[in-house]
């Protein structure tokens, strides 16, 4: 049974295998939040991109018109 982890002690010293656990712990999660992340940024970028050219398009249509 692994002995408990008070980080708040100024005494602990974790053993190597805690403190991989403790890392590992850390940063759980950490690729997939960032792939996620540039993900929607990604998707974000080409919504914009696409409402930009549209804009562009309908203004430029506009003042061909006149």
């Amino acid at each position: 049974m692994p002995r408990p982890i008070n980080l708040a002690d100024p005494s602990f010293e974790p053993t190597d295998e805690e403190l991989d656990a403790l890392m590992h712990a850390a940063f759980a999660g950490l690729k997939e939040a960032r792939v996620e992340s540039l993900r929607a940024m990604r998707e974000r970028i080409a919504r914009l991109q696409q409402e930009a050219r549209a804009r562009f398009d309908s203004e430029h249509r506009a003042a061909s018109n006149k």
